[in-house]
């Protein structure tokens, strides 16, 4: 999601508060801001590259130690701003608003670390319409009764029910498609980056990946992108390459491409998960000598023409 929606949720989220979202209620501020401050790790990108950037975005920031330290410090400074509203019901209702950041997050496809590791269930889209009404909804029906907030938990929890009912769904008629023609061995359904009935799917056969959509309305499958999975010796290098480790923990879906030159053999790694304008949205190149060492390695984020060097040996 990107920064104002997740304000608009830490925003929704205060009025749990029974406070009305106004730019003079600490609560409200603090709970919203509390809601955008994670993706406050963007900095990186200031002092490094993408492939640092990737590495640690929606780690440590995200996690249940920083929100608590960020939401300390949102309390102490709206205190500066507005004498008189140091408490811990706005340090709460800030922290809460932090950690719907992150548990968005984690139900969407990018995923995020609350704890040690970083999780995702692969069930909401990045810009969710349902969810956004609801904050709204939230945010703009003033003062509401107990059973006007429980009702909006109740919904939520049905639309995530409703949403994990639609990913099996997907799950079982991609598994079937696929397993007509192929040896199939498993799938992954991550919700579409544009449509709310659509899902996305990569699928691991003993032959071949294969990239498609699948559209729930219509039970119409598409295929994207199929790649021949080559047995090559060289496979095993390019997981003890540190682009190799760096793809394999930032990426579930992998396809390994292997290129013979006359002079050296080029692996490219292509990321599965996220295809958007014609091409996928991550790659990376490792380049080996005809005796199978590792020569150099880079990282291409976003664009095939972006080349990050990685560190190897």
């Amino acid at each position: 999601m990107d920064p104002i929606t997740h304000g608009v949720i830490g925003l929704a989220i205060s009025t749990f508060s029974g406070t009305t979202p106004s730019l003079d209620n600490p609560v409200a501020i603090g709970a919203a801001i509390g809601a955008m401050i994670p993706d406050s790790d963007v900095v990186i990108r200031l002092f490094s590259d993408e492939m640092t950037y990737l590495k640690h975005h929606r780690g440590w920031s995200h996690s249940l130690p920083a929100l608590t330290i960020f939401s300390g410090l949102i309390t102490l400074g709206l205190s500066v701003m507005m004498p008189g509203s140091l408490s811990f019901e706005v340090f709460f209702w800030t922290l809460m608003g932090a950690l719907s950041h992150t548990i968005f997050d984690i139900l969407n496809s990018y995923g995020a670390m609350l704890f040690k590791k970083k999780r995702k269930l692969n069930l909401l889209t990045l810009y969710d319409p349902f969810i956004t009404l609801l904050a709204i909804y939230l945010i703009f029906s003033g003062e509401k009764s107990l059973l006007q907030y429980a009702a909006v938990v109740l919904l939520f929890a049905v639309y995530l029910a409703m949403r994990w009912k639609m990913k099996q769904r997907a799950h079982h008629h991609v598994a079937t498609a696929i397993s007509r023609q192929y040896a199939f061995k498993r799938v992954t359904i991550l919700p579409s980056l544009k449509a709310f009935y659509k899902w996305d799917f990569v699928a691991d056969t003993k032959s071949h990946h294969i990239v498609g959509k699948y559209n729930l309305f219509t039970r119409k499958l598409q295929i994207i992108a199929k790649y021949y999975k080559k047995d090559s010796q060289h496979l095993g290098t390019f997981d003890q390459s540190n682009l190799g480790r760096y793809f394999r923990r930032f990426s579930p879906n992998i396809h390994l491409e292997v290129v013979e030159h006359d002079n050296h053999i080029e692996l490219k790694a292509i990321d599965l998960r996220y295809y958007m304008k014609n091409s996928f949205l991550h790659h990376g190149t490792l380049y080996l000598d005809r005796n199978g060492e590792i020569v150099e390695s880079y990282f291409h984020p976003y664009k095939q023409n972006k080349w990050i060097p990685v560190l190897e040996g």
